[in-house]
């Protein structure tokens, strides 16, 4: 190498100012479609060599949101200031997927880079899917929740202290279904805040346990084998990808363990690599823990042994893809019926019971 100039370098860049910064109300995690919009376009262009500065230039130009424009932006700063993409990117780029990052740091060839953002793009693509199906699922049971909620409020706020007074003026007692609605249309009335309190906070705890879930949704009939199967089809393919990059297996799982500390499948993750730590196989410790399916832990132990693990993994995500397809489509066919006539039920007993009051009503005239 021949120097040709010298220049003096970019200053360090500080730390941002808090008033500068970009404030999330949730987690500030890129949803996954525009992670995989992302990562499509990095492809594009390191497979067509463009200078990694350049090519944040062109990304950042091309953000239709405004935060994501300024987080590239600094990244590009930072790059042109000597910082390497991908500390530059989990510094101050958008928030993304661990293995995104992983794939950055171990892909210094642009060539093998490309094509594994490629396949990372159709990971995202495939859980974005998966999210999409569930939550159009889960759209409809809601729908019908909240008119339900809406019902019981109207006659407990206005058809049952209308209908009171006719039993009181007569003396009667009114019938169970109208006590209990004006008993709980006053309790709404005077507690209405701590009411409306009490429910945001226990949808933010619902919230929050969803998304650290202990898995207990694991147990679940319906969602819990859609769970499991994402969740293993991630885990399965984020290893094939930082395996294909140059990772070693022990780097590997110790970043997929601490990207997702509280996973289902952590603590098996964290005995795999202690054996190889002690220098023992990793396929024994998966085993032991007893989380992973038999098929994984045996085709783990196939790979491991014959150092075939990445052709072994991305043959086993497609496995598991079709097995997650089927699930999907076995969820959505039973959940929707299902909800319909549980929340059905409920609305026929509630409209049931509004009309023997009404019906009641017959009786003060004799």
């Amino acid at each position: 190498m021949t120097v040709i100039d010298l220049r003096e370098g970019a200053a360090p860049i500080a730390a941002e100012a808090w008033w500068n910064r970009d404030l999330a109300l949730g987690s500030g995690a890129l949803p996954l479609a525009e992670q995989a919009a992302l990562a499509e376009q990095m492809a594009t262009m390191f497979r067509v060599r463009l200078p990694v500065l350049d090519a944040l230039n062109i990304l950042a130009q091309g953000a239709e949101r405004p935060d994501i424009r300024r987080r590239l932006e600094r990244v590009a700063r930072l790059v042109a200031g000597g910082t390497p993409l991908a500390e530059a990117f989990a510094r101050s780029g958008p928030k993304v997927a661990p293995v995104f990052l992983s794939l950055l740091r171990s892909g210094e060839q642009a060539d093998a880079l490309s094509g594994q953002l490629t396949d990372l793009a159709r990971l995202l693509r495939l859980k974005d899917q998966v999210h999409g199906q569930v939550t159009t699922a889960l759209l409809y049971p809601a729908i019908l929740i909240a008119a339900a909620v809406a019902v019981i409020l109207i006659v407990a706020l206005t058809l049952a202290p209308a209908l009171a007074p006719l039993f009181q003026d007569e003396g009667r007692q009114m019938p169970g279904s109208l006590a209990f609605f004006l008993v709980f249309g006053k309790f709404v009335s005077n507690w209405w805040p701590i009411i409306l309190l009490g429910l945001l906070t226990l949808a933010a705890a619902g919230l929050w346990a969803f998304r650290s879930w202990g898995r207990g949704a694991y147990w679940l009939p319906l969602l819990g084998p859609l769970l499991h199967y994402s969740d293993l089809l991630t885990l399965v393919r984020s290893l094939a990808l930082m395996l294909k990059s140059g990772w070693p297996l022990a780097e590997a799982l110790r970043g997929l363990e601490k990207s997702d500390a509280g996973g289902p499948f952590a603590h098996d993750l964290r005995a795999a690599i202690s054996a190889l730590e002690r220098g023992e196989r990793a396929h024994p410790a998966l085993a032991k823990g007893g989380r992973f399916p038999a098929v994984v832990r045996e085709l783990f132990r196939v790979g491991e042994e014959t150092n075939a693990l990445v052709p072994v993994l991305e043959a086993l995500s497609e496995s598991l893809q079709g097995q997650l397809e089927q699930t999907t489509q076995r969820f959505l066919r039973l959940l929707t019926p299902i909800l319909t006539l549980v929340i059905g039920g409920a609305v026929g007993a509630l409209v049931y019971s509004i009309m023997g009051a009404v019906l009641s009503i017959n009786d003060l005239a004799f």
